[in-house]
């Protein structure tokens, strides 16, 4: 069995320093869109922290 290693990304918010971090659940499978949605989300909102999360994880080729 073959595996790939996949990089996805998560936009995450929160109104304060004390706050838990909140995302909306979306995945990106690449940094340019993250970063769009990030940009836009910043847009919209000015109070609120962004942070970008990144995580890998492997899935089975077949």
């Amino acid at each position: 069995m073959k595996i790939i290693d996949i990089e996805v990304y998560i936009v995450g918010y929160r109104k304060t320093d004390n706050d838990e971090w909140e995302t909306s659940g979306a995945t990106y499978g690449n940094l340019i869109d993250a970063q769009a949605v990030m940009n836009k989300l910043s847009k919209e909102t000015k109070q609120q922290l962004k942070k970008l999360f990144k995580f890998g994880r492997a899935i089975p080729v077949e």
